[in-house]
């Protein structure tokens, strides 16, 4: 039996037995999304969701004010926020805010992983919407956002459970880098979309989780093809576990799908280095 596959034996068993504390999607974030789903959002209802929540509100606010935003006026309450940025954008702070509390652990070398992790969602998250938005689909800026920031979802689920596996071994287990990364890199996809499942989130964001990385993909689904070419060019910059200089992003099929040119690939890799401040 190979490591891999020890492994996540120890997985399973971890999770079978509801051992394991897992990720979850914030009660206010799903609340705010369905609203902002609708054809006219209520401001006054998308507000009092996020003003419930004083951790959530002093963060909102902390990076709506940020450097990122620095061409904006300043905003020192969710509804300027909300005037200022646009309810779409403010919701994407919200469930970029509420998101980043699952990425966390009490071991240093999967909180350093979480971290890397964190940083590639928000970059993506980032790349996706700012395609969105270049290429002309304004009606799903804020679902690639979200689709994006939450695309390798199993990633995080899987070191939460290797974080359980590895407190309950205690000190008799050692688990490599390499092999981590390996059970990481081969199974994200099926538990990221069985975790979306669970979650109970839309089936589009749980077809870019299982569907980001597989080559037969669907050239009409221009969301999972904005979160690929954004996930693509993370890679390309180091924005997250792996650097591949040698990626060629106009050479990329999702650059095609998209109609995309060189120049504005180049503002997005401009615009992804930018975005490091957003995953503090």
């Amino acid at each position: 039996m190979s490591k891999e596959s020890s492994l996540l034996e120890l997985i399973d068993t971890v999770l079978a037995n509801d051992e394991v504390i897992l990720p979850v999607f914030d009660h206010t974030a799903l609340r705010v999304q369905q609203e902002v789903s609708k054809e006219e959002p209520n401001i006054n209802d998308i507000e009092k969701l996020i003003n419930c929540d004083p951790a959530l509100t002093t963060k909102v606010l902390s990076v709506a004010n940020s450097a990122f935003y620095k061409g904006l006026e300043g905003a020192n309450t969710i509804r300027r926020a909300i005037l200022r940025m646009g309810v779409n954008e403010v919701a994407n702070l919200v469930i970029l805010v509420s998101q980043r509390r699952n990425f966390h652990s009490d071991d240093p070398a999967l909180a350093k992983i979480m971290e890397q992790l964190w940083q590639h969602s928000v970059g993506c998250a980032t790349g996706a919407h700012w395609l969105a938005k270049q290429c002309g689909f304004l009606s799903t800026l804020h679902e690639a956002f979200t689709a994006a920031l939450l695309h390798d979802i199993g990633k995080l689920f899987l070191l939460t459970a290797i974080g359980e596996v590895k407190k309950q071994q205690g000190p008799s287990i050692k688990i490599p880098d390499a092999l981590i990364s390996e059970v990481l890199d081969n199974f994200h996809c099926s538990y990221g979309y069985n975790l979306m499942l669970q979650w109970n989130l839309p089936q589009i964001y749980a077809e870019v989780a299982r569907d980001h990385h597989i080559d037969n993909f669907d050239h009409k689904n221009f969301l999972l093809i904005m979160v690929r070419l954004a996930d693509k060019a993370c890679h390309k910059l180091g924005i997250g576990f792996h650097r591949n200089p040698d990626i060629v992003l106009k050479g990329a099929p999702e650059a095609g799908l998209l109609n995309i040119s060189e120049i504005n690939l180049a503002k997005l890799e401009i615009l992804l280095e930018d975005s490091l401040g957003l995953s503090c």
